[in-house]
């Protein structure tokens, strides 16, 4: 019998440790403070469907865990005589803007009701519910009593709780996981699966973060309750509980670790609350609390084997903890026991974070799981499936460095330096600008800047930002080269020159510019000048040595678009260097029109980092600069003047030609 050690002791983890004990194995759980779990936060729905997952491998995983639920429960229920409070009720989606009615759901069955039948699956809904969705296969569980009863179980068929033991480090020798460094001395296991939740980054390097929900509960008036379904609205949920409680959810704060409830937050939860259903706006507060959501830039779980021939990852899963938690476990416990891999597993590796090849595979191919689109269903890339991008096109060269992505993006006005970590690793940039002037005054949002970005990883771009004269920019830029040597990038010469006498406008200044970069360039640095759309100026300015031209599309940080397109139009044309469109994209699209126009890349900041949702517009934004660049590699058809049928009109049944 095998030995596997479980680290942490959440929904997921237990009920990984039951479906491998289950097998045969014999399973320890470590646990710090299984109170923290995610799980004893949530609100316990069911709910692929009324959640909205797109057609994806998480839509594909989370309709399979869906189905697994009855059988699952029972079998738990049946090992401990506790009641989980499961209940397959399904779920009525109201909405606000029947706008959301013109697309219908991707999985049946699904019935629309018009506001005048809503009444009929609930009365007492807010005057603005247009109409609603209505899920009949969806389901609640009782999220606390669940986790109480998933403990029991694990425990009577033998599987070893160690509550209150922090896991200190984890030590790794030749490939493999060797020990655990604990509080209670170290343990040895022959397998070990890491499913410690928000917390999983104190053990090891993974782009997991902490997203902070607030909840709480109301009474509801005596039976029979006035609430008999569970309502997941715009933005907020209401599940009756058959006790009579009202769990009320949840906020979505990226706001690190946080903790508490806030006036904000129950306020927030309230006014949503009272939106979708009015009268609970008199009903007693019975308990408010919060928790953490592990969350990844894709919003995907992390799933499979790690770097480490004998560390299983189980961890990132979001949201969807509760619901995911029986295919997560049956997963990983064939992936264990039986070395079988499920083909669904390639779409939530861990190597599509880190390793270069499954990095262009994720910028490539992944987005946003329920919230920003469809994830492909394309296999998983092997060395021997390039990518269309990979066949088809030359890599970007900048002054004879080669670099596969084609976004640059800024590290400036993000609201942690976490976000911006994960926003530029879900870019998939390899080119990132610093202003240097700001990392050495430590200016805000810059304090830790040149330490918080993996230099070995990330080509530093620094940038002359604030400089009003040509003089300032040439001392500043030598800066910029001394700050890159520091950081062990001994050859950067690399050096985005901005020259910008004013404030208001932000527009650089031509003649600055032109002398600046002489002078840079007959000191050896590789200069990329941020100009105005000027056709005569780039040329000039590719004469006298540059390695790019980067000419705005708008006035900088106005996201704008691109408003210069017919002067942007010559300079590609024109040059003979890179050139890099920066300044006044603003959305995806923008973004994909200006490769579409033929630029070689795009320098983005502003458009991400102040984004409401700044790691999902970085994987947008990566997305539409590679989609720009395939579709002006591909040619786009004639714009014509009249239309054109797709099919031939010769040759047709019933058609006959030459007739005598």
């Amino acid at each position: 019998m095998s030995h596997t050690v479980i680290i942490g002791g959440g929904i997921i983890g237990s009920a990984i440790a039951l479906s491998l004990r289950k097998r045969g194995e014999q399973v320890t759980i470590v646990s710090r403070q299984q109170g923290e779990a995610a799980a004893f936060a949530a609100g316990g729905m069911i709910a692929p469907q009324a959640e909205a997952i797109p057609p994806s491998p998480l839509l594909d995983l989370s309709l399979r865990s869906r189905q697994f639920y009855p059988d699952w429960i029972s079998e738990l229920e049946e090992m401990t005589g506790l009641d989980t409070g499961y209940v397959p009720c399904g779920i009525l989606a109201p909405v606000y803007d029947l706008k959301e009615t013109q697309t219908s759901p991707s999985v049946e069955p699904a019935t629309w009701l018009e506001q005048s039948d809503l009444a009929f699956y609930q009365s007492g809904l807010g005057k603005e519910v247009k109409g609603a969705w209505w899920y009949p296969e969806d389901a609640q569980v009782d999220n606390r009593a669940l986790m109480k009863t998933l403990t029991a179980a694990a425990q009577k068929m033998g599987v070893t709780l160690r509550e209150g033991v922090t896991v200190k480090g984890i030590q790794k020798q030749k490939g493999e996981i060797t020990r655990l460094r604990t509080t209670a001395g170290d343990i040895k296991a022959d397998t070990y699966v890491l499913a410690t939740g928000s917390w999983v980054k104190e053990l090891l390097p993974l782009p997991v973060r902490p997203i902070k929900g607030q909840m709480m509960s109301l009474r509801m008036p005596e039976s029979p309750y006035p609430i008999q379904r569970v309502l997941f609205g715009p933005n907020t949920y209401l599940i009756p509980r058959e006790d009579g409680r009202l769990i009320v959810g949840a906020t979505v704060e990226d706001v690190g670790w946080t903790d508490k409830n806030t006036p904000l937050g129950i306020k927030t939860l309230s006014d949503r609350a009272i939106r979708l259903y009015p009268n609970l706006a008199d009903w007693s507060i019975e308990e408010t609390w919060w928790g953490y959501r592990p969350t990844t830039p894709d919003e995907l779980p992390i799933l499979g084997q790690s770097d480490y021939e004998n560390l299983f990852l189980a961890t990132g899963h979001h949201r969807h903890g509760i619901l995911l938690a029986p295919i997560t476990a049956e997963l990983i416990a064939d992936l264990i026991c039986q070395q079988k891999a499920d083909p669904l597993l390639a779409h939530f590796s861990p190597q599509r974070f880190h390793s270069k090849q499954t990095r262009q595979w994720f910028t490539t191919n992944s987005m946003n799981g329920h919230k920003n689109g469809q994830v492909s269903h394309l296999s998983f890339p092997t060395e021997s499936q390039p990518t269309a991008s990979q066949s088809e096109d030359n890599p970007l060269v900048i002054a004879g460095r080669t670099f596969q992505s084609r976004l640059l993006t800024g590290s400036g006005k993000y609201p942690t330096p976490e976000i911006m970590q994960e926003s530029i690793a879900a870019s998939g940039s390899q080119i990132v600008t610093v202003a240097v002037r700001r990392v050495q005054n430590n200016a805000p949002g810059h304090e830790g800047l040149a330490e918080a970005i993996d230099w070995n990883k990330i080509w530093m771009l620094p940038n002359t930002a604030g400089c009003k004269t040509a003089e300032d920019a040439i001392r500043v830029a030598k800066l910029g080269r001394e700050m890159a040597k520091l950081l062990g990038q001994e050859e950067n010469n690399f050096v985005k020159l901005e020259v910008i006498p004013e404030p208001k406008h932000l527009l650089p200044d031509p003649i600055g510019t032109l002398e600046a970069a002489e002078k840079l360039i007959k000191e050896g640095f590789a200069v990329l000048p941020y100009i105005n759309a000027d056709p005569v100026l780039a040329k000039r300015l590719e004469e006298v040595g540059c390695s790019t031209v980067m000419p705005l599309g708008a006035p900088i940080g106005s996201g704008q678009g691109i408003k210069t397109e017919a002067n942007v139009r010559i300079i590609i044309e024109e040059a003979n260097v890179p050139v890099v469109v920066d300044a006044g994209i603003g959305s995806p699209s923008e973004a994909a029109y200006a490769m579409e126009l033929g630029a070689d890349a795009l320098l983005i900041n502003s458009a991400i980092a102040l984004a409401k949702n700044p790691v999902a517009m970085a994987r947008a934004m990566g997305l539409a600069t590679e989609s720009g660049r395939l579709a002006y590699l591909a040619g786009r058809i004639p714009i014509k003047q009249y239309a054109s049928a797709s099919s031939p009109t010769t040759g047709l049944v019933g058609t006959s030609h030459n007739q005598s």
